[in-house]
């Protein structure tokens, strides 16, 4: 064990209090609070079977007894599986649709109805090549009380023969009357131009008969896509989100919401490319370049309330095609409006590993499941899963002797941190725990964590005065920046200490920071962010952040309340 004094202030200090910023400070953002999630890379799963060449597009759902249900694509056949001890585990797969003719029964969804029977959808698709008039689109539905033996197949949609002309990606929800409503990609009313519209059928018996189909939403010239509808637990409207390659300064798909009141009688429909029900799904901050694909959106909510939007994306990839997406999670508010807090739950170093037409299920009021179609894990391209936990605004108790550390970076590799904040009359803590198997503390590349503070919750774009960061590697050398004018200047005054301890799976590490005259009051935000390295004897392996938060942006920092009861969050 070291006692090492920290590169840094005695004048920082008087930034650990609230106080009233310069008058040349930057305009401060609107922050970024609410919850976050945190992807568990020990967590992963693989769905598919390891000997399938390919499989993909996977969708899970809780059922009724509380067992996990999952249907994917492999070999051009739809597969479910099953998993009785929340997905740690699953049965062998069972074929729902096989193909026949030639033609694939794939791109399925899975919805539970209120009678406790198990209704899937998939998609009929002929060969990419097809010339025969009689090999056409389709959309069909099984059913099952047992989700093993499925009922004959009930043909809603049949589209033209050629890959220009089809129908795709079916999704359904149930309405509180029973009635399902089934949402489709459709270009079968547009065989002479490269248009297509969301057409919607509606069923008043459990899947067995339905609506001739309805134009719910289409924007003249381009594409709406990828269909994936939700009723909204505030009970006000519903929403499905899609791709849509006509959002003005997007050259590409972009997720976009599309929502009509409650009751779905879609009186709005179609809703065209002006309409106040159509938007961008991203808040303005947090849209991707102009140049950027991000296609494919899926959406869920929590019980609490937050909508988590999935697609994929080229954001993070430097003039990467659309099929180099990585999948992207982001977090909106209970009317599905305004994501942000944007996180990868499939994390790949190598850009030539992707994952393609994910999904997400909601577990519980704390976890989450997303599933993608990735090549990164295996010899060949299968379904995957990876567990997230819903991260709660965390508060920072006064301290004692057991530390809660409810913040959780571990979603990139085996190497995971979990830290905490406490106080005292004196100086605040930051505590923290690493699990890493192999630590590396010699060289010029060390493991190590690097933490971000903004005493004063100021929330600006970039990095500005009094809003700091200290590095400290796993050696215990330490380095501290304050920012200026949107950059880091390292800065050499004395004051904080840190002690960083080597222990039987890692290290852990406690920075204490006093507090000036005369102390800290309770109630006070500051805001807070991390970033775990994970170092080899070569260089350094990965840099991961605390999810959803953004490193030189500290309005997207994780908000930490200073409390006077002890630990009022619970243990993780």
């Amino acid at each position: 064990m070291a006692d090492i004094p920290l590169y840094c202030f005695f004048w920082i200090m008087t930034f650990l209090t609230p106080g009233t910023p310069g008058s040349n400070q930057p305009p401060r953002e609107a922050p970024i609070d609410g919850i976050r999630i945190a992807w568990d890379r020990t967590t992963l799963r693989q769905l598919s079977p390891t000997s399938a060449r390919y499989a993909g597009y996977a969708r899970m759902i809780v059922l009724h007894d509380g067992s996990l249900f999952c249907v994917y694509e492999c070999q051009g056949a739809t597969h479910a599986i099953r998993s009785a001890d929340q997905g740690n585990t699953w049965s062998e797969p069972t074929i729902v649709a096989a193909p026949e003719n030639g033609i694939a029964r794939v791109v399925p969804e899975v919805l539970q109805l209120q009678d406790k029977s198990i209704l899937v959808s998939y998609n009929l698709r002929p060969p990419g090549n097809n010339t025969d008039s009689t090999k056409r689109f389709a959309i069909e539905v099984k059913r099952s009380v047992d989700g093993r033996q499925w009922s004959a197949p009930v043909r809603i949609y049949t589209a033209g023969h050629e890959f220009g002309n089809g129908c795709w990606e079916p999704a359904q929800i149930q309405l509180p009357s029973g009635e399902i409503q089934l949402f489709i990609a459709n270009e079968g009313p547009y065989t002479q131009t490269n248009e297509q519209e969301i057409t919607l059928f509606r069923s008043h018996d459990n899947g067995a008969h339905w609506t001739a189909g309805e134009k719910v939403s289409f924007r003249s010239k381009h594409r709406d896509g990828m269909p994936v509808p939700l009723r909204l637990k505030n009970g006000r409207e519903i929403v499905y989100a899609i791709e849509d390659n006509g959002v003005p300064g997007q050259q590409s798909f972009v997720p976009v919401i599309v929502r009509t009141p409650a009751g779905g009688a879609w009186q709005n429909a179609p809703v065209l490319a002006d309409s106040k029900d159509r938007a961008y799904a991203l808040e303005a901050r947090n849209r991707v370049p102009a140049s950027a694909y991000a296609g494919a959106p899926y959406i869920r909510q929590l019980p609490s309330g937050e909508t988590l939007l999935s697609y994929q994306s080229t954001e993070w990839r430097h003039n990467a095609p659309w099929d180099r997406s990585d999948m992207v999670v982001a977090i909106g508010d209970d009317e599905a409006r305004h994501f942000n807090r944007k996180s990868r739950p499939f994390y790949f170093a190598d850009s030539t590993r992707t994952c393609l037409w994910n999904s997400l299920a909601v577990l519980n009021d704390t976890t989450v499941v997303a599933l993608g179609s990735t090549n990164g894990l295996g010899s060949n391209t299968g379904v995957w899963m990876i567990k997230g936990s819903v991260v709660p605004p965390v508060n920072a108790p006064r301290h004692a002797a057991r530390i809660k550390q409810p913040l959780f970076i571990g979603g990139y590799g085996a190497t995971q941190a979990r830290i905490g904040l406490t106080w005292d009359s004196k100086q605040l803590y930051i505590h923290a725990t690493v699990k890493d198997a192999d630590v590396v503390d010699r060289g010029s590349t060390r493991d190590g964590l690097r933490l971000y503070l903004d005493p004063h919750n100021r929330a600006t774009a970039t990095p500005e005065t009094g809003i700091f960061t200290v590095a400290i590697d796993a050696a215990g050398i330490v380095t501290f920046a304050e920012g200026e004018e949107g950059a880091w200047t390292t800065r050499k005054p004395s004051g904080v200490r840190s002690t960083v301890t080597r222990t039987a799976n890692g290290y852990t590490l406690e920075v204490r920071i006093p507090w000036p005259a005369p102390g800290v009051k309770p109630g006070h935000t500051l805001r807070f962010h991390a970033v775990l390295s994970d170092a080899t004897t070569t260089g350094t392996a990965y840099a991961e952040p605390l999810s959803g938060n953004e490193n030189d942006k500290p309005y997207t920092w994780s908000p930490v309340k200073i409390v006077n009861e002890k630990h009022e969050h619970p243990e993780q």
